[in-house]
């Protein structure tokens, strides 16, 4: 059976360190620009060359994202930076913007280009056009389900990434438009302020018909339970969301799946329940299967809260104004975070003392009946929930070393009578000799033991790799000085990880970023007016107003049609009639001509000349450009009308 790539997240160094030693196969990352993650710390371009090698020398994987949306002017700067880590042998770009994909598949031969989950391809045309580009993998919309994923892995060849564990998006894969509305910060352009997440009160017309609460709150995708349907279902890449989480959050996630996986393929037995509280502890808005396996409705959103809710450890039985005297159901250690939770309560803290019959105490066990200093009365028969477990964080901060994740060399070193000392160094699957300049002599005063020899090529101080095997073959009465013994070492262990570090070419062809600009020049903008028409009366009447074009719900019955206006979400081809113009708002066949496409909608999320370029080569004569999208009003607190965009930031 196949191996499944475990794809693990990086915000930050810690978290680096700590995937790649708890056994990520994959990392994906990003830079200070174009990803989709603009206030995690992510890397300054000099730490993302130290990142490469970093990973590169422990058979990590790195994919660095370039998932927002690009305009035309941000081009030149971002082909710098998509040049400078080509040539530095990144391994994919993971790239959400149509253009773009299309101008790195042709400009970067050697390094794969993954397809964005905000690139929204949820359906199997999709995935064939997208094929067409040159693509080596598409990261499918959180959106779609199992079973469309095992009808894709059949019909099409290709690689397919699914997110199996983390944040959801109430929204669909990069379509969400709230932040931007809201607050000006765009979800498309990295800068998401997490809108879903505030709370909100709900009416029916003027009747409210729920308490303000946190409606829109998606929970955490958690599908250890569903490893084997994935593997089953062809998927060949899982993905762990969390580059703002922190890092024992990412080494428990890639734990936890990896030791999933393992299980599933050597058919060995493993502890779900154990590996799903463990994956609690560290975070969880609660868990749903997600849409991935058709959860319902009731079943994504969590009005409880909106961030880490932790696992309920006990009950509180009594409580004075300072203190609260809690029923424990599970361990509670000093400095662990715990929250007390009822109707009218949510208050936390850290334990900064544990109070028994037997006194002060570090540590408390299920069972026992302690008391904790608080800062005010708390409910009788209110849960107590462990946010934070500082044991799990001690026993997972052991990832964090650097320097634990160790490569094994097997070393064969011969040393023979007037010829140069050679060293033959393997790790498995890089082969590397290096011989001395210095010509072995017969030894006049002090000969030069084998064990010597091992104990001078042992020495690796600092570096990512152990000695698995030491062979000495050498004859006696020799002498070798210590500096050449060192001198071949030093050589070796740069050669290997070189060797380790590089991949086939650094893909950089000679495409200057004009010429890259100049790339589809046919293509453009058409500035045109934008309504939906209500009724038939309305569209006979505005030809006569000058209006020429207008696209429509796809709804209204086909004599009503002047235009077709696709939806984003497509599950089948609900429009045929080739008589009516189509607005398409995604990448499915009508793009490869079979229905004469005439306009680009807005969920195409077009905003540079290349993705135009590309839609124009495919049957596509029109674009609603995002500057001439239609304006709306909205009223605010001081009873004055603000225009604003309907996508801010875009």
């Amino acid at each position: 059976m196949k191996n499944i790539e475990i794809l693990a997240p990086a915000g930050s160094m810690a978290s680096l360190i700590g995937a790649i030693n708890s056994g990520a196969d994959a990392i994906y990352l990003a830079g200070k620009r174009f990803g989709a993650r603009a206030y995690a710390d992510n890397f300054q371009d000099d730490e993302l060359l130290e990142v490469i090698r970093y990973a590169h020398v422990r058979g990590v994987l790195v994919y660095v994202t370039i998932n927002t949306l690009v305009f035309d002017d941000e081009i030149d700067d971002l082909l710098v930076y998509t040049d400078m880590l080509a040539s530095h042998h990144v391994d994919a770009f993971i790239v959400s913007d149509l253009g773009l994909i299309q101008l790195f598949t042709k400009r970067y031969p050697a390094v794969d280009i993954h397809v964005s989950t905000q690139s929204n391809t949820h359906h199997i045309d999709q995935v064939r056009f997208l094929k067409t580009l040159g693509v080596k993998r598409i990261v499918l919309a959180r959106e779609t389900s199992i079973e469309t994923i095992k009808a894709i892995k059949k019909e099409v060849e290709i690689e397919i990434e699914v997110f199996v564990h983390g944040a959801l998006c109430i929204g669909y894969s990069g379509q969400c438009l709230m932040s931007s509305m809201l607050g000006g910060r765009s979800g498309n352009r990295g800068e998401c302020a997490q809108p879903c997440r505030l709370p909100y009160t709900l009416y029916k017309g003027n009747q409210q018909v729920s308490e303000k609460t946190y409606l829109l709150s998606a929970k955490d995708l958690m599908t250890i339970d569903h490893v084997e349907k994935l593997i089953d279902a062809g998927v060949d890449a899982m993905k762990i969301e969390g580059r703002m989480r922190k890092p024992t959050y990412v080494i428990q996630a890639v734990l936890s799946y990896k030791k999933a996986v393992k299980a599933i393929l050597d058919q060995e037995p493993i502890d779900k329940d154990k590996e799903i509280d463990a994956l609690k502890r560290v975070f969880n808005r609660s868990f749903t299967k997600g849409y991935l396996f058709d959860a319902p409705p009731n079943e994504i959103v969590s009005d409880f809260r909106p961030n880490h809710q932790g696992v309920q450890i006990g009950q509180v039985i009594a409580s004075t104004n300072h203190k609260v005297t809690i029923k424990l159901s599970d361990d509670l250690s000093l400095h662990d975070g715990y929250r007390i939770i009822s109707p009218t309560t949510d208050d936390g803290e850290s334990v900064s003392r544990i109070l028994t019959d037997q006194g002060i105490v570090s540590h408390a066990k299920a069972g026992d009946v302690i008391t904790l200093d608080v800062k005010k009365r708390m409910t009788v028969g209110s849960k107590v929930m462990k946010t934070t477990d500082i044991d799990l964080e001690k026993q997972l901060s052991v990832y964090l070393d650097p320097n634990r994740m160790l490569i094994a060399l097997e070393f064969v070193v011969v040393i023979e009578k007037d010829r140069p000392v050679c060293l033959k160094v393997t790790d498995g699957t890089h082969p590397i000799e290096v011989c001395s300049k210095h010509v072995v002599e017969a030894a006049i005063t002090q000969e030069t033991s084998a064990a010597q020899v091992t104990l001078q090529l042992s020495k690796l101080g600092n570096t990512p790799y152990m000695i698995k095997a030491l062979k000495v073959v050498m004859a006696k009465d020799l002498f070798v000085p210590v500096k050449v013994l060192n001198e071949i070492r030093r050589e070796a262990i740069l050669l290997i990880t070189s060797a380790r570090e590089k991949r086939a070419s650094n893909g950089v062809f000679g495409q200057s970023p004009e010429q890259a600009r100049r790339y589809g020049a046919r293509a453009g903008t058409d500035k045109f007016w934008y309504r939906r028409p209500y009724c038939s009366r309305l569209m006979y009447t505005l030809p006569k107003l000058g209006i020429k074009t207008v696209y429509v719900d796809d709804r209204l019955s086909e004599t009503d049609r002047l235009a077709s206006w696709m939806m984003r979400p497509v599950k089948t081809h609900h429009i045929e009639s080739s008589k009516a113009s189509v607005v398409i708002n995604n990448t499915a066949d009508r793009l490869a001509g079979s229905i004469g496409a005439e306009s680009a909608g807005q969920y195409m999320n077009v905003t540079n000349i290349h993705s135009a370029a590309l839609l124009s080569n495919h049957h596509v004569n029109k674009v609603l450009s995002r500057k001439h999208r239609r304006r709306v009003f909205r009223y605010d607190y001081f009873k004055h009308y603000k225009r604003i965009n309907q996508d801010i930031g875009l």
